[in-house]
């Protein structure tokens, strides 16, 4: 409330005017207590204020009502206090609670490949990379089983080779990608061919040396053991020579030989066991092919191979 200037004044000299006596009567006055105290020194800048405002023409200063005291509410039903859980409460040193040993069931639902993803669980198997690391290198041997090979030479009447075991060596290096592979095979191939008659014989050999780019996927079965397939493409050089034997002249004849740059393709199923850490052992089956050179047609081998790889 916005009071005038007259009013103001009036009340600062009701209540200089009644504390001065009020004050003046503490050592020889009644003795009271401080609520009484305070009524009479209100009385008394009342009454002073209304005779100051019948002198000046304004309105007395009016007595301050107190505002009345808001409605006791009863605590939370429930609501019980504990000097216990206040003193825990209090900020210090928590109890030391004693590591407990897992159970059995536990270690074993830890070891498994479970994982727990917002109360879901999901089953999680590691990669062939992590398992066994990003970069292979295996060395390999294999027996090579040829088809028969095409012989389109005029001059001779056999339409047809017949091919014997070969072998072939070489090293297979790469890397992983998760479950796939990506890598390079350099393979050496050899095998050797004939064909007679009463009269006639021809005897040929078949060399390819072959680099091939491979692309592959890695199938986990067990901890150790996994399924590998991969195909291939490259470039190699095929060399077939050869030579003939007439029987009724005893005359044996070398031919020219043929050597040509050829294009190859492999594909391959492998099974492969870790037996440690960073050596692996590997067997599998591999169709190599190449195309034709000269009189020899294209060719197609069989080969079972076993190796010992490394991982790192």
């Amino acid at each position: 409330m916005n009071l005038r200037l007259p009013t103001v004044l009036s009340l600062v000299f009701a209540i200089l005017l009644g504390a001065f006596p009020a004050f003046g009567q503490g050592g020889s006055g009644q003795a009271v207590d401080r609520d009484e105290y305070f009524r009479r020194l209100e009385q008394r800048a009342l009454s002073l204020s209304k005779k100051f405002a019948d002198l000046s023409g304004t309105e007395p200063v009016q007595l301050i009502t107190p505002r009345a005291p808001k409605p006791y509410k009863a605590p939370i039903s429930g609501f019980s206090y504990s000097p216990q859980s206040s003193f825990d409460a209090l900020p210090g040193p928590r109890p030391v609670v004693p590591p407990t040993e897992p159970s059995h069931e536990q270690i074993e639902s830890l070891a498994g490949s479970q994982q727990f993803v917002d109360h879901e669980m999901i089953d999680y198997q590691p990669t062939m990379e992590e398992k066994r690391g990003e970069y292979f290198l295996r060395p390999f041997v294999a027996l090579q089983l040829p088809r028969e090979q095409k012989f389109n030479y005029s001059a001779s009447s056999f339409p047809e080779l017949e091919s014997y075991a070969g072998y072939s060596l070489g090293l297979h290096a790469g890397r992983r990608v998760e479950n796939f592979t990506a890598g390079l095979r350099l393979g050496y191939f050899y095998n050797e061919m004939a064909k007679r008659n009463t009269n006639f014989r021809i005897d040929a050999e078949n060399e390819l040396l072959a680099l091939t780019g491979t692309l592959g996927y890695s199938a986990p079965m067990t901890e150790k053991l996994s399924f590998d397939f991969g195909l291939g493409l490259g470039f190699g050089n095929r060399l077939n020579s050869w030579k003939t034997k007439v029987y009724s002249l005893n005359l044996t004849t070398l031919q020219p030989s043929f050597e040509k740059t050829v294009f190859t393709y492999e594909f391959s199923l492998l099974l492969d066991y870790a037996y440690s850490d960073n050596l692996s052992a590997f067997a599998g089956y591999r169709l190599v092919g190449a195309s034709d050179n000269g009189p020899f047609d294209r060719m197609i081998s069989h080969l079972v191979e076993v190796g010992v790889g490394a991982n790192f």
